[in-house]
């Protein structure tokens, strides 16, 4: 049987979306959050999405997950003629990527295909070696008129899987997205008890205003530990296909270390909880473990595998939300093609993210969800620890 996505993955993923028009993947969490048990939908003054699971058995504070609704992309201006476009580029990609390469607009209920015809405006961007701006504006050749405000993205195929790999037009950071509406409706479908907010932002890719609005505002309650979820370039020590990834750190701040060591300890019991136990041969040597097909087992017996790394490759939400006094970490899987940029080929492409990270990220998610600890117990074990140390050689201390 040819695998096939998840649906809640693939349906997002085919979604249109650029920053500040994100309608129909808010549309999409929004209609299936509100179905779900125990869980309460609302937006806040910037139009970001807050969902809320709050089961009663649940005594523990809550914890919040983060993830953008957006994607570097096209938002239609207005029409200079009946075949030409003036549209906004809104994100980052460089200059070389931009010309002839085709994209599409969502119009009117419909895809409608054109070519970029030329750069017109591109905002200065100083320091950074070889680069000559960012595009900010640019004129496309399209078949027929497009609706003001429709966004646009590059004209690649609909997701798609092959060899535990998924292809589609934009996965940062909609496959983020998507891995946290599966963990409400993991939650939900089982009734668990766990009380985790959901924060769905907009316009991320042109600075993370929507997540600057949120904090500003405490869309999320003050005192809760925020995790960002993004889908962020492959680095070194960071391979695809490794496991989600416990990111320490971005390009400009180190996370707040408690929250880091909370979703450390988390993925450790389930890795311990979910590794193969050895057996043992007849001459009482250790076997190795049956080997089992992936299909019909549980979700608790496929093996979880994490990296933890400093992501360094740029800045991200969980930043900003550190700026404004959350305490805040991060995760993230590995992802191929960041903004659609092919580096080996030089042209606009398919980014790409492994099915098997995407999965065991919603695993992780939905054990934070249900701890019952919580952040916090991480510090305390610790300093419990140095305590015992520092008693043990404290007379050799003072003797010195």
């Amino acid at each position: 049987m040819k695998a096939a996505l998840p649906r809640v993955l693939e349906d997002l993923l085919n979604l249109p979306t650029a920053a500040f028009v994100e309608t129909a993947v808010l549309a999409y969490v929004e209609s299936a959050a509100t179905a779900l048990p125990h869980t309460t939908v609302q937006r806040d003054e910037y139009g970001n999405l807050l969902v809320h699971y709050h089961h009663p058995d649940c005594k523990r504070g809550p914890i919040a997950l983060t993830a953008h609704t957006d994607h570097p992309g096209f938002v239609a201006l207005r029409m200079l003629d009946q075949r030409t476009l003036l549209a906004a580029f809104r994100g980052w990609v460089e200059p070389e990527y931009f010309d002839d390469e085709r994209v599409r607009f969502w119009s009117n209920g419909q895809w409608v295909k054109g070519r970029v015809e030329k750069i017109t405006k591109a905002a200065p961007v100083y320091g950074m070696i070889g680069r000559t701006g960012r595009p900010e504006e640019v004129t496309i050749r399209v078949k027929r008129e497009i609706e003001p405000n429709a966004p646009g993205m590059w004209n690649l195929p609909d997701a798609r899987l092959r060899e535990g790999i998924v292809r589609a037009r934009g996965c940062d950071d909609v496959a983020g997205v998507a891995a946290l509406l599966a963990m409400f409706q993991r939650l939900a479908k089982r009734g668990a008890p766990a009380n985790v907010f959901g924060l769905f932002t907009r316009a991320e890719e042109v600075g993370f205003v929507g997540a600057i609005g949120a904090a500003r505002s405490g869309t999320i309650p003050a005192g809760t530990p925020v995790i960002a979820i993004e889908t962020s370039k492959e680095l070194p020590g960071a391979q695809m296909g490794d496991g989600p990834i416990l990111r320490v750190g971005d390009k400009t701040t180190i996370f707040a270390p408690h929250v880091s060591a909370f979703v450390d300890r988390v993925a450790r019991e389930l890795v311990a909880q979910t590794s193969p136990k050895p057996r043992r041969g007849k001459t009482g040597v250790e076997a190795a473990p049956p080997a089992t097909a992936a299909r019909g087992r549980s979700r608790k017996t496929v093996p979880i595998h994490y990296q933890r790394r400093l992501m360094d490759g740029g800045t991200c939400e969980t930043t900003a939300f550190g700026a404004y006094g959350y305490a805040a970490g991060g995760i993230c899987v590995a992802l191929g093609n960041y903004h659609n940029m092919n580096v080996k080929r030089g042209r606009i492409d398919s980014e790409y993210i492994s099915l098997s990270d995407w999965e065991h990220m919603v695993t992780w998610f939905e054990a934070l969800a249900c701890d019952p600890l919580g952040p916090g117990e991480e510090a305390a074990d610790l300093r419990a620890n140095l305590d015992k140390r520092f008693a043990e050689y404290e007379p050799l201390l003072r003797g010195a």
